[in-house]
Parts: structure tokens; C-alpha cells; sequence
């Protein structure tokens, strides 16, 4: 495994405290918030330390604003977003004139056509246009209405789709999750970190695909994979490095392990 020419994936080294030695300022993630609960403070501050430009969708910063009431208050002025991007119709006024009293970006953006998750993408495409590679983290939820989770899984492969040095990384409320797009795969740092379960899925949202895996306890060989037909749900990662060849794009879940967060974590999450 991990022969040249694979696509490497580390979810884990998002969840650690700090940047890279390896990093530099271009290849350093992006964050966007979208206007959903953020349920973990523990993951948000260790997303928030990990990246550089960070960007409010919209009523993101509603969000982002909230999360620190009830005894955070004090916290609020040491995580200030780059900025606030969207049609601006469902951010309150409040958290308007505390952000843009403190130096924050805020740019309506009209356009009827796009999500406000599409302007935010726009938004670091234009700042961050010289970057060779770029990687963003999305911070949101699958747990609320079923039109927008499926809307936000759309909204994943289209960007990268128009941008193939893109890559999208969402995390929700228990689990992280990225796109593997057609050929060889391989999801690194799955069991020695202690950041996630078992469980694992790889689910076809983006059409029918074939699919051959190593490193699971289920392993498929050429297996046919199709919504409505067989799925691999419920799977159980067995080593410390995943392989997955895939003849189109599929969506690739992990459960992140509640007791490698902060002590503030919400362990609640339904297990698989």
C-alpha cells in the first residue's frame, strides 16, 4: 500500500494541536463555518488552530458568535473570522456590528445562483488563488434537514469537480468526511492516533461505482456498490492504513472517538 501515485488522506492531523513543521502558509487549510450548530467547542478550537483563512458562511457567524455565551464570553475576541461572506439575509445585526467593529471582513453577495457555502468557496478561491493545492476544512452538520445534508454533499463534489487541487474535508457532528475520487486511495493514521472508531462507511451518493478495499474487517474485491443496491455501511476499519480503489467517486466516513477530544465533548453521538 501507498505506492506513488496514490492519493494519501490523513484525516487525524486535523485534530491535533498546531501546525505542521511541514506546513507552510500556502499549504495550510482553510476553515468555513456554516450557519449550523457547532456542537464540539473541542474540535472547532483545534479546526480553528489548524488553519489560516477562515470564513463565515453567512449566518455561520451567528453560530460562531453564539458558541461562546454562557461563560465563554471573554474567549469571543480571540477567534475573529477573516470574514463574513454570503447574501448576508439571515445574519443578525448584532453579530454584524461586533465583527465589523473589530476589523472583520463582511461582503454581501447577491448572487440567487449559489449557496452561501458556494460564495464562502468563491471567496477563498479569489484570496487564495496562487495556492498550487488547497485544502479546506467545512464545519457543519448532516443532522438537521435532509434537503440541506444533501445539498452540502452536493455542494462537495461540485467544488471539487471545478477545482481538482481542491480538497473538501467535512466534519459533522461525530464523524469526518471526504471525497475518494476514481483510482487508488489510501486513508493513512486510522488506528495509532486514538482520534477515531471502528466505524467506517463508503457510500456511493455520487453514483454507481466498483470498488475494492484493504484494511477493513469486510474487505470487497471488484464489488459493485450502488444506492438502493449493496452499500458498505456499518464497516469496521482493522488496520492502521485503508486502501480503497474505486472506479468513480464515492464519499469515505469515519467516526471520530469521543475520548480524543476536549473534556467539553459532546459523546452522545449514536454509534454505527
Amino acid at each position: 500500500m501507498g505506492e506513488a501515485g496514490d492519493r494519501e488522506f490523513s484525516p487525524g492531523s486535523f485534530l491535533v494541536d498546531g501546525a505542521s513543521s511541514n506546513d507552510t502558509d500556502h499549504s495550510i487549510p482553510d476553515l468555513v463555518i456554516l450557519n449550523q450548530p457547532i456542537a464540539n467547542f473541542g474540535v472547532f478550537s483545534r479546526l480553528w488552530k489548524r488553519t489560516n483563512y477562515r470564513i463565515c458562511a453567512d449566518g455561520g457567524a451567528n453560530r460562531l458568535y453564539d458558541m461562546f455565551d454562557g461563560g465563554r464570553e471573554a474567549q469571543r475576541s480571540d477567534y475573529l473570522p477573516s470574514a463574513i461572506h454570503g447574501d448576508l439575509d439571515s445574519l443578525r445585526n448584532d453579530v454584524r456590528k461586533y465583527y465589523a467593529s473589530r476589523g472583520v471582513e463582511v461582503i454581501q453577495d447577491h448572487d440567487q445562483y449559489s449557496t452561501d457555502f458556494g460564495k464562502a468557496m468563491m471567496k477563498i478561491s479569489s484570496v487564495r488563488q496562487f495556492s498550487p493545492r488547497r485544502e479546506v476544512l467545512v464545519l457543519g452538520t448532516l443532522g438537521g434537514r435532509v434537503d440541506q445534508g444533501l445539498g452540502l454533499l452536493h455542494e462537495l463534489i461540485r467544488e471539487e469537480t471545478r477545482d481538482p487541487m481542491l480538497r473538501l474535508w467535512l466534519f459533522s457532528e461525530c464523524s469526518i468526511s471526504f471525497i475518494l475520487k476514481a483510482g487508488k486511495n489510501a486513508i493513512r493514521g486510522l488506528v495509532s492516533t486514538g482520534l477515531f472508531t471502528e466505524n467506517v462507511g463508503l457510500l456511493p451518493i455520487y453514483g454507481p461505482a466498483i470498488i475494492t478495499t484493504l484494511g477493513l474487517e469486510w474487505d470487497v474485491k471488484d464489488w459493485d456498490t450502488q444506492m438502493g443496491h449493496q452499500v458498505s455501511t456499518s464497516n469496521h476499519i482493522i488496520a492502521e492504513e485503508i486502501e480503497v480503489q474505486t472506479s468513480a467517486p464515492i464519499l469515505f466516513t469515519v467516526e471520530r472517538a469521543p475520548l480524543a477530544m476536549e473534556p467539553d465533548y459532546e459523546s452522545g453521538a449514536k454509534r454505527g
